[in-house]
């Protein structure tokens, strides 16, 4: 068949003698060429396609000019324009014609674009419907590709390497290299290469032609799989750079040993923050690749290793590869941050950064050298200012400073916001918020920070799981204090192991330990015991200093037990710097108590005080001397005023009692943080059940709001097994049969006999109607006695 097609519509558009210069300006394949050719043939001229057309190559004063297409700017003489009487050139749009400029200015000239060569239907006419609809809908109305459309064999590999050779001959690397990147994303803009490379309807509708789509990215594929010499690599890495594939970029360079200029991309990139801008699993591939000579020569590399690390809760390999290539003092804060010290300014920063990891918390002589590094901040560096004052949040949250730690956020989000923003960072900034503002009782506030987290990691383009564990906690913090426990047990269940085992600050971790200890205690009541709370924490590093927390946290699971003989032996093994004996008599030091662990402790030991029968006459001025300690957050203020309550109800005082016990209502429900309610049930609960001390209280509604969500909290699986008539110990075999336990791990659990298991098990079938373990569980599930 014929392919050279007549085309009545470019030879009318082109007769117009109002112009003089008639340009055919467009990319391979849009068939510049056979055109030239017809209108030559059709004027009885041939066509020139020498370098430097001569007065000799005019034929009946026209010149039908076919510019080579290897060159790139040519001129045309004076005495060949003066002596045609019409001028038509078939180019590349990337190549240049001087000599024309007078004569298209006052003679008049036509271009023709891609887009007037491009067929149209009409242009078509002649030719087979099949051919002709492929041609338009397949190949994008290309002249160069009507052979392909007549064609029924595939033609696949022809179009390759058509593509390879004809559209990407004059491309440079680095041009290759945009068309590809554009090629894989191709809702990105249209590089400006492909526009003067490319089909029009190609570009304009990419995802309508994915027969060529698919041979442009192969062939683009090949083409940069040729590119072997140091330059061409380094144009390629500079163009996947400038469009923000940076670790693309150090992978090329890398696999062809150009650890030098990869390390400068890591450099102007920012280094270890790249981290927050990429997927942590990319990044830490890339960065692995550098030879140790190289991380020895570089800090740049040193401290992105590192902080890869930090991603995994490496901590201790951070601190040895530190140590040992910048000595052991880099691991003492005051000699690193004291101005004047031998350590570079990143280096400086990064130790700043490395104190967020560490469970670690300043003192006033830190803050002092802090104050002065702080001086030398160049003024322009937003994103070096945003990380200072993120430093700062968590310092001042481990200072139980909760007012210099919001101010501390706000300032950080200004400095993201003047770079531009960094999805990323600020959700760990609004994260930061929701753990400062639930551990500080403030749940509505709380809300909103959470709500502004999600909004910012959903920002964020790359894969964030580790971070969306963190978010999913967070948010199943906020139903808790609502009285839905449900999200919480299940993230303790499903998720915490690898939540605890990525990278972990303090006061999160802190704040995790907390929610999943209380979880696992309002749930496994029965189940608690030494260890009992291991699970949370096993895997953090050593120096994360947890022990004495979760110990604490034990012996409260023993004291919600009615174990109280077990839970002061879990206390008295604690090392603090006080005893029993010391809280038993302080009363104003109280109010000057200043660290978490030793806050929480002293709290434990009063609770057990509170719950004596005859408690002591000066305990309601102890805990009015807690209440009193600006450390104290309005969480434990408001166990605070139920145990003040519950106290003054034991000496029979009522009307203590209830203005006690109103405020803890009314707080609760004003900060919204009705988990403690549920927390301190040991102590509510044997106050609502007093008919004068609830008939007062519930004339109040923001009271009455904050008993009906402390009484759906009460509705747990436990306590739902035991209104439906197991026992104690029957509920306990249930919980530990559902979590998976063999009879003689479950023996071995509560340090009892197989025997006694199998006597309990069996009273747990007959009551559920069942013969067998797997049916005892459906139906438990199935009855709301535990949750699947």
């Amino acid at each position: 068949m014929d392919m050279l097609l007549d085309r009545p519509r470019l030879r009318r558009l082109m007769a117009d003698g109002n112009h003089r210069v008639l340009l055919l300006q467009a990319g391979a394949g849009a068939g510049k060429s056979v055109l030239l050719r017809q209108l030559a043939e059709h004027a009885g001229a041939r066509v020139c396609t020498a370098l430097h057309p001569q007065q000799a190559d005019l034929e009946g004063g026209m010149l039908f000019w076919d510019l080579p297409r290897k060159a790139r700017s040519l001129r045309l003489s004076d005495a060949v324009i003066d002596n045609a009487e019409r001028i038509v050139i078939a180019c590349r749009p990337q190549q240049k014609v001087t000599g024309l400029a007078r004569t298209r200015l006052h003679d008049g000239s036509l271009v023709l674009s891609a887009e007037d060569l491009s067929f149209h239907q009409s242009d078509l006419a002649s030719l087979p419907p099949d051919t002709a609809r492929a041609a338009i809908e397949t190949y994008g109305g290309w002249p160069a590709f009507l052979r392909l459309a007549a064609c029924a064999a595939d033609q696949a590999e022809s179009l390759v390497d058509y593509c390879r050779e004809a559209l990407f001959d004059h491309l440079t690397p680095g041009d290759m290299a945009a068309l590809a990147l554009w090629l894989k994303a191709l809702d990105q803009p249209v590089p400006a290469i492909a526009a003067t490379l490319l089909p029009p309807r190609l570009l304009a509708e990419p995802d309508r032609y994915p027969v060529l789509i698919e041979a442009l990215r192969r062939a683009s594929g090949e083409s940069l799989a040729a590119y072997v010499s140091p330059a061409a690599l380094k144009d390629i890495a500079s163009t996947l750079e400038q469009s923000g594939q940076v670790l693309a970029a150090m992978n090329l360079l890398l696999d062809h040993g150009l650890e030098v200029q990869a390390a400068a991309i890591l450099e102007r990139a920012q280094g270890r923050d790249l981290i927050y801008r990429s997927s942590v699993a990319a990044f830490q591939e890339t960065i692995v690749r550098f030879s140790h000579e190289m991380v020895a020569e570089n800090e740049t590399i040193l401290f992105a290793i590192c902080r890869a690390l930090m991603k995994q809760g490496e901590l201790h390999r951070v601190r040895h590869l530190l140590s040992k290539h910048l000595g052991l003092d880099f691991l003492d804060p005051m000699k690193v941050l004291v101005k004047g010290s031998r350590f570079s300014f990143g280096a400086r920063t990064f130790r700043l950064n490395l104190m967020i990891s560490e469970d670690l918390t300043p003192n006033d002589a830190i803050f002092e050298r802090l104050a002065e590094f702080m001086a030398d901040y160049p003024p322009g560096e937003h994103g070096k200012w945003a990380s200072y004052y993120n430093s700062i949040l968590e310092f001042e949250i481990r200072r139980r400073n909760f007012r210099e730690a919001e101010a501390a956020a706000a300032r950080a989000l200004i400095y993201l916001k003047k770079m531009g923003g960094q999805p990323l960072l600020e959700f760990f900034i609004h994260l930061h918020q929701t753990v400062l503002r639930l551990m500080g009782g403030d749940v509505l506030l709380a809300r909103k920070a959470v709500q502004d987290a999600r909004a910012r990691l959903e920002q964020v383009p790359h894969p964030a799981g580790a971070e969306f564990r963190m978010l999913r906690l967070a948010e199943a913090c906020i139903d808790y204090e609502a009285g839905r426990h449900r999200a919480l047990l299940q993230f303790v269940q499903a998720e915490f192991e690898d939540f605890a085992a990525a990278e972990i600050w303090p006061s999160l971790m802190q704040f995790a330990l907390h929610y999943a200890s209380q979880a696992l205690i309002d749930h496994f009541p029965m189940g608690v015991r030494p260890g009992f709370l291991d699970g949370l924490w096993i895997h953090l590093s050593d120096g994360l200093q947890f022990h004495a927390m979760m110990e604490i946290r034990t012996a409260i699971a023993y004291q919600n037990a009615g174990r109280w003989r077990e839970a002061a032996a879990a206390l008295t093994a604690i090392r603090m710097p006080m005893g029993k004996h010391w809280i038993d008599s302080a009363v104003d030091d109280l109010s000057r108590l200043t660290r978490r662990d030793e806050i929480a402790y002293v709290m434990a030991w009063l609770r057990e005080a509170v719950h004596l029968s005859t408690p002591r006459p000066y305990l309601a001025r102890q805990l009015e001397a807690l209440m009193a300690n600006p450390k104290v957050t309005h969480r434990e203020r408001v166990a605070l005023a139920i145990w003040l309550s519950y106290a003054a109800h034991q000496r029979r005082e009522t009307a203590l009692a209830r203005g006690h016990l109103l405020s803890a209502l009314e707080s609760a429900n004003r900060l919204g943080c009705h988990g403690v309610l549920s927390e301190e049930r040991l102590f509510l609960s044997p106050l609502l059940e007093n008919r004068l001390l609830r008939s007062f209280i519930e004339k109040s509604v923001s009271v009455r709001r904050s008993l009906s969500i402390f009484s759906s909290s009460l509705n747990s699986p436990h306590a739902r097994a035991l209104k439906g008539g197991l026992s104690q110990r029957e509920a306990q075999m249930l919980q530990l049969a559902a979590a998976g336990l063999s009879n003689k791990q479950i023996a071995a659990t509560l340090n009892i006999s197989e025997v006694t298991v199998k006597y309990h098990l069996g009273n747990l079938y007959r009551k559920l109607g069942c013969n067998r373990r797997s049916e005892a569980l459906s139906a438990a599930t199935a009855l709301g006695w535990i949750i699947s």
